[in-house]
């Protein structure tokens, strides 16, 4: 239901509840007929919707900040669990101090090695999966390739990593209300703090990995020793959970369409395309959350100050305004203007790595199986938090 009050656009939708997160894209259709930019009483806060908005809202940090904080909780009035992310709660300039430090590390050098490395693992993992046939993808494919490569990249030694996908669960499900879920996870937040910031520390990490380089870029005076820690801690709890679920709904929307799979079997150079247009078809970080620092207004409401917007990168990616047919599937799709990854200052800054780790998954998936196919119903996660999910059957059959 929609009303409109003083000219405020209202709606009574709940981004966050499981019916919405379970088909989010027929609900974004709702709110982007209803206008550039809507309340949402049930939680007290703006979303915007289309493409267009969404990308001046992620750009202008002046007036829509990071430091509020990247979920519903406002940093402004209420204090977080954990330290904010110098990288990613925080604003220029002082953000691009640390960013840059973070841009220096993926060199062509450093991403070669990546890409040797990452395709290696690939091809171990699917010829593995291709000799048994039947799998559930999402524990034997999508969750061992990202928590293999990129701790390995960050060079975080061989251990049990899956207290990271723990503390990703409770970084990215902060972005929701506070629910039973989350309270049970948040109960272990000492435990797996602890856990964390001792696998951050120097002594921790190889002297060739990602996070030397943070801490050599501390020794030549750019960051302090503390700050290269925290970007470390960053870089783990961002560049994981996200990847993971990427990889999941790209291998999803392939076996659901046997038209796609075909193309990117013929040609697997077409494997970051496939990877680039499942992340605008049906991305894995479908909303981000910005904070106002004044009162304005913008499209014609008036926005006060410290006010919650909720972004809906996932509505941004079906906009018809903004792609031609944004209902369809389509891996040779030209895709000139990208938001899954954000955009502005806080455009994800491991991009790079991410789409280097989709396209070395796929192309080696497209180069060694020939057949793809659903084996059984998925499975979504449905709390608050990343979008992803939690069980993929497929029918693997390896080429001849």
């Amino acid at each position: 239901m929609t009303i409109i009050t003083d000219k405020r656009v209202v709606s009574d939708l709940d981004p966050f509840s499981a019916e919405f997160r379970a088909d989010p894209y027929r609900y974004y259709a709702q709110l982007r007929a209803l206008g550039p930019v809507v309340w949402l009483e049930k939680h007290n806060i703006w979303v915007v919707h289309h493409y267009d908005q969404v990308r001046t809202v992620l750009t202008d940090w002046q007036r829509f900040s990071n430091a509020g904080g990247g979920g519903l909780t406002n940093y402004f009035k209420d204090k977080n669990w954990r330290q904010p992310s110098i990288i990613l709660e925080v604003d220029p300039p002082d953000h691009d101090r640390t960013r840059k430090v973070l841009m220096r590390l993926f060199t062509p050098g450093a991403l070669q090695k990546m890409r040797t490395e990452f395709t290696g693992v690939a091809d171990d993992l699917i010829s593995r999966a291709t000799e048994r046939g039947r799998i559930e993808a999402v524990s034997e494919l999508v969750l061992p390739f990202p928590m293999k490569v990129f701790p390995d990249a960050v060079g975080m030694p061989p251990l049990d990593r899956d207290m990271m996908l723990v503390y990703g669960g409770m970084v990215f499900g902060a972005f929701g209300p506070r629910t039973p879920w989350y309270d049970q996870l948040l109960s272990r937040a000492e435990e797996v703090s602890a856990w964390v910031d001792a696998h951050c520390e120097r002594s921790a990490l190889t002297d060739d990995g990602l996070g030397a380089a943070m801490y050599a870029a501390a020794d030549r005076g750019e960051i302090t020793h503390a700050e290269a820690k925290l970007l470390v801690r960053s870089f783990l709890s961002a560049g994981v959970d996200t990847t993971i679920d990427s990889i999941g709904l790209c291998l999803r929307a392939l076996a659901e369409h046997p038209g796609q799979w075909a193309l990117l079997r013929e040609d697997p150079s077409l494997a970051r395309a496939a990877f680039e247009e499942a992340t605008r078809y049906d991305s894995s970080s479908q909303s981000l959350f910005r904070t106002t620092t004044e009162d304005f207004e913008f499209e014609g409401q008036r926005l006060g100050k410290h006010e919650k917007v909720l972004v809906l990168i996932g509505s941004a990616g079906r906009d018809p305004l903004a792609w031609e047919e944004p209902d369809r599937f389509d891996i040779r799709r030209r895709i000139t203007r990208q938001i899954g990854y954000g955009a502005g200052p806080h455009a994800c800054v491991a991009q790079m790595m991410a789409r280097l780790e989709g396209e070395v998954f796929f192309r080696t998936l497209a180069e060694k199986v020939d057949r793809l196919e659903t084996d059984g119903p998925s499975e979504l996660r449905l709390h608050p938090g990343l979008r992803g999910l939690t069980s993929l059957p497929l029918v693997l059959g390896g080429k001849q």
